[in-house]
């Protein structure tokens, strides 16, 4: 008996963390798309963009780059209000794709 619990265990691990997996992988293609429609009004959002659109947003790749940058941070930032950025009403899918899309200029 003992020995079926542990493949069993196993198991059940392996698909919890694949499940975690696929819910906060996002797509970076569907990110790409929605920051060019949301964020590039202020954002540099395509590598190669030196600049943003206002200068006190920094641009995507600037934030790719930035030392310890991870996806719960851009999380955090895309549901936290702050200084100069406004709120957004984005779904966690698209949050996720845009996060997935920004760390991919890395």
């Amino acid at each position: 008996m003992k020995r079926a619990v542990y493949p069993a265990a196993f198991l059940a691990l392996c698909l919890s963390i694949c499940d975690v997996r696929a819910q906060t992988a996002g797509d970076p293609r569907g990110g790409s798309v929605l920051a060019r429609q949301v964020c590039s009004v202020c954002h540099a959002t395509q590598a190669g963009q030196d600049r943003s659109p206002n200068p006190h947003a920094p641009t995507f790749v600037e934030l790719a780059t930035s030392p310890g940058m991870t996806s719960a941070a851009l999380m955090v930032a895309l549901t936290t209000p702050h200084v100069g950025m406004p709120m957004f009403r984005l779904s966690t899918e698209e949050r996720e794709d845009i996060v997935a899309y920004i760390l991919g200029l890395h």
